[in-house]
C-alpha cells in the first residue's frame, strides 16, 4: 500500500496510510477462526506495456476478475501500483467470508483463467495464449527459485539440479515403476514412503519431495508401466533401512556461557527460533516450527543436527562459537558426507584466523579444490559489487584532468585528481543527472578552460557515476535473487528502492537510518558490502554530498525512534 498510487478496500480509509495497513491486518486475522493456519492470501494481475489503461480501469478490471472469482465479501485490499513498465494490482484478501464460508475452491486457476481470456477480450487487451484453461496439454514447469539462480549464475548447481541430473540416469533403459525406483536406490537414494501414492528421496542428509523434482506416482504413470501397484512398492520401501540417519554433531570442551546473548543479526538470530527444556535447547526454523534444525546441549557442550541444509549448519556453529568464552577447538563426529559440510562451513566463515580449529575431519584433494572455487566465487562477487572498485582507476580520469593547457596546472596536476575523484565517490548513488555532473565538475573548473577536454571531462564523470550506481543496483537485485526468505528480500528491495528515490539522490539523515537499520538485518558479507556503499553518502566536508557529514536530523531521528 505504501507504494500504491490507488487503493481499495471493503473498508472505509481513514488516517495515515500506515494507521490503515495496520487497521486493516487486524481485521484480517480476526476473520480467522479455529484451526486456520492461513490468514490472508496475496495475488496479483499485471498488464502488459502495450495495454493503454489508466490506475482506475486496472482497478476496475482487478475488482471485476475477483468479484466474478473469489467472492469480495470478505476483508479486503487492492492496491495499483505503477512503479514498474507493467502497472499491476496487488489483492489481499482473508479466506474466511462475511458469511463465515471459507474459499476452498479446486483447480481455481482454471475458472480464473477462463475469466481472464473473458475480460482480455471485453477491455482489448493483450490476450494471453499460452494457459491451461486454453491447452490443457500444456507443460508446466515449477518456478526455478532464487536461490538456484544464483547458484547457477556462480557456476554451482544446487542439491536439488544434482538430484534431477541423476534422476535422468536412473531413466535409461528401464519400462516399468518398479525398475526405476530400484535404480534410484542403487545410486544411494533413500525411498521414503509419504503413504501409499506420495513419497520423498533423501541423500547424504538432503530430502525433497518426489513432486518438487517431477517425478511422483502421476507422472511416473504418462511415463512407465506399473508392473506392481504403486502402493506396494511404497510398502516395499517402508520396510527398508535408512542409510542416512547417522547424526552429526559438533563439540568442544571448552568452558562455555550457555545461551549468550549475540550483538550481531546472524543467521542464527535471523532465521532460527528456539525452545528451552531443562539443559537443551531445540532450534527450529522461524517459518515452520515443526521442522527441527539442532539441538544445543549445554552440558556436554554439543549441537547435534536434524537438518544438514547450509543455513543449519552455519547456525550451529554460530550458537557454539557464540557461547564458547575463548577461541579453542571444535570437534565434528557423524558420517564423512555430513562432517564435509561442517568443516566447508568452517573454513567459509574463517574462524581459524579467529582462534577456532576443528578435528575429526580430514579434507580430500576435491574438497580443498571445491573450497577454492566457493572462496573464489565469493570474492569475486564481493570485489565486482564493492563501491571502490568503481574508483580504483584514475588514470584514465588524469589524462582528461591534466590536459597540457598551461605550464601552472600541469606542474600541480599530480597533485589535485584525488580531491574531484572523492567527490565522485560521495555523489556516485545519485542517477547521473546534468545538475549532478555540474556540481561535480566544479571542482575541475579551476584545472582547465579548455572546451573540449570539459566536455570530454563530463562525459566521463557522468559514465563513471552511472557506472557505479548500475553496479550496486545489479548487486542488490542479485541478493534479492540469492534469497528465500520474505523478509531478507523485502529488505533488499526497500534499500534499493530507497537509494532510487524516484531518481533523487538521498537528501537527509533520517533515509541514511531507514537503510543502514534495515542493512543491519543482512548476513554478515552483504551489511559489510552494503554498509560500505551506503557509508559513501555520508559528506564531511561541506560540499553538498547528499547526506552533510554532521547528519541534521540525527538526533530529531533518534527520538522518534525512541518514542
Amino acid at each position: 500500500m505504501k507504494k500504491s498510487i490507488l487503493i481499495d478496500s471493503n473498508r472505509l480509509q481513514t488516517g495515515t496510510t500506515q494507521e490503515f495497513i495496520e487497521f486493516l491486518a487486524k481485521k484480517i486475522d480476526k476473520s480467522c477462526k479455529g484451526k486456520q493456519r492461513n490468514t490472508s492470501f496475496h495475488e496479483m494481475v499485471s498488464f502488459d506495456p502495450s495495454d493503454k489503461i489508466t490506475p482506475e480501469q486496472a482497478l476496475a478490471i482487478a475488482k471485476e476478475l475477483y468479484s466474478d472469482t473469489h467472492g469480495l465479501n470478505r476483508e479486503h485490499a487492492f492496491a495499483v501500483h505503477t512503479d514498474t513498465k507493467q502497472i499491476h494490482v496487488h489483492f489481499i484478501w482473508a479466506p474466511r467470508d462475511f458469511n463465515n464460508k471459507i474459499y476452498n475452491q479446486v483447480d481455481d486457476y482454471l475458472i480464473i483463467e477462463q475469466k481472464l481470456t473473458e475480460l482480455e477480450k471485453k477491455h482489448g487487451l493483450l490476450q494471453v495464449t499460452n494457459r491451461k484453461s486454453l491447452n490443457p496439454d500444456l507443460e508446466t514447469k515449477p518456478q526455478e527459485s532464487r536461490n538456484e539462480k544464483a547458484l547457477e549464475v556462480r557456476g554451482i548447481k544446487s542439491h536439488k539440479k544434482q538430484f534431477k541430473s541423476e534422476i535422468e540416469k536412473a531413466f535409461i533403459g528401464v519400462t516399468t515403476t518398479t525398475a526405476f525406483l530400484a535404480n534410484l536406490h542403487k545410486q544411494g537414494f533413500d525411498i521414503i514412503p509419504n503413504g501409499q501414492n506420495a513419497y520423498s528421496l533423501e541423500k547424504e542428509g538432503q530430502v525433497f519431495k518426489a513432486s518438487e523434482l517431477g517425478i511422483q506416482h502421476s507422472k511416473l504413470k504418462n511415463k512407465l508401466q506399473e508392473q506392481h501397484q504403486f502402493s506396494e512398492l511404497m510398502e516395499h520401501y517402508s520396510k527398508k533401512s535408512r542409510r542416512y540417519n547417522e547424526e552429526l554433531n559438533l563439540s568442544t570442551n571448552e568452558d562455555i556461557e550457555f545461551l549468550k546473548k549475540n550483538k550481531y543479526k546472524t543467521v542464527l538470530e535471523k532465521k532460527f527460533t528456539h525452545q528451552e527444556s531443562g539443559n537443551n535447547v531445540e532450534h527450529f526454523f522461524k517459518n515452520s516450527t515443526s521442522q527441527k534444525a539442532f539441538e544445543y546441549h549445554k552440558d556436554p557442550s554439543k549441537v547435534t543436527f536434524q537438518d544438514l541444509s547450509r543455513d543449519s549448519v552455519k547456525a550451529g556453529l554460530q550458537r557454539l562459537t557464540t557461547d564458547m568464552k575463548k577461541p579453542g577447538p571444535l570437534y565434528v563426529h557423524g558420517p564423512d558426507y555430513a562432517k564435509k559440510k561442517m568443516w566447508m562451513e568452517f573454513k567459509m566463515m574463517n574462524l581459524e584466523d579467529k582462534g577456532f580449529t576443528l578435528a575429526g575431519y580430514k579434507p580430500t584433494q576435491q574438497d580443498l579444490n571445491e573450497l577454492e572455487q566457493r572462496k573464489a566465487d565469493y570474492e569475486l562477487q564481493a570485489q565486482k559489487w564493492k563501491a571502490k572498485k568503481a574508483i580504483e582507476e584514475p588514470k584514465p580520469v588524469e589524462t582528461v584532468i591534466i590536459p597540457p593547457v598551461t605550464p601552472t596546472p600541469v606542474q600541480n596536476a599530480p597533485e589535485k585528481p584525488p580531491e574531484p575523484i572523492k567527490q565522485v565517490e560521495q555523489e556516485q548513488v545519485g542517477p547521473a543527472s546534468d545538475d549532478l555532473i555540474d556540481d561535480l565538475m566544479k571542482e575541475f573548473e579551476p584545472i582547465t578552460q579548455d572546451t573540449s577536454t570539459h566536455v570530454h571531462q563530463k562525459e566521463l564523470i557522468a559514465a563513471h557515476v552511472k557506472n557505479v550506481e548500475s553496479d550496486f543496483h545489479i548487486f542488490i537485485d542479485e541478493l534479492v535473487n540469492k534469497h528465500d526468505n520474505y523478509k531478507e528480500i523485502e529488505i533488499l528491495k526497500y534499500v534499493r528502492d530507497v537509494l532510487e528515490q524516484n531518481g533523487n539522490v538521498i537528501a537527509d539523515a533520517v533515509i541514511y537510518f531507514d537503510i543502514t537499520e534495515k542493512i543491519d538485518q543482512l548476513d554478515d558479507d552483504e551489511r559489510e558490502i552494503c554498509s560500505a556503499y551506503v557509508q559513501k553518502l555520508i559528506d564531511d566536508d561541506g560540499s553538498g554530498a547528499p547526506i552533510d557529514g554532521e547528519l541534521k536530523q540525527t538526533n530529531k531521528r533518534k527520538f522518534k525512534l525512541k518514542m
